[in-house]
């Protein structure tokens, strides 16, 4: 993985073998990021996500192997305790166009993946809501 950083957006590319997830997760650390959008795309070879069951309030994750294109990384970055929080959510299509997306559990890179990262001035904390069991935005 490599970035750049251009004013108030990072500019990432994901090589083969890296674990999207991990990268966000290094790049929000060494940059000190709190608030921030993520937009990317690439390819996969191997990729889990997950679709919430309310009842349990857990993601069911499902193992994806084989090839696909990730035709869309879309995600935030925000707080929860103080520490980074990544919300990301995948979409990736096959040879045959058939099309798996959901919440981003891991995903590792079989051809390259290139991330954008705008980064915002301020924080937005999560908290936990007790009907769903989510981490929510905290306005206080």
């Amino acid at each position: 993985m490599e970035y750049k950083k251009f004013g108030n957006t990072i500019i990432a590319r994901l090589d083969v073998g890296d674990e999207v997830m991990e990268s966000l997760k290094k790049i929000v650390e060494s940059e000190k990021i709190k608030l921030a959008q993520i937009n990317g795309l690439g390819g996969t070879n191997d990729f889990t996500i997950g679709v919430r069951n309310h009842e349990t309030k857990k993601y069911d994750p499902t193992d994806y192997k084989g090839r696909y294109e990730i035709a869309n990384i879309h995600g935030n970055v925000t707080t929860l305790n103080g520490s980074p929080y990544l919300h990301v959510h995948i979409g990736c299509g096959n040879e045959k166009g058939e099309y798996r997306g959901g919440h981003l559990i891991r995903c590792v890179i079989g051809a390259t993946a290139e991330i954008f990262i705008t980064i915002y001035e301020g924080t937005i904390d999560r908290k936990v809501d007790p009907q769903t069991g989510l981490n929510i935005f905290k306005f206080d």
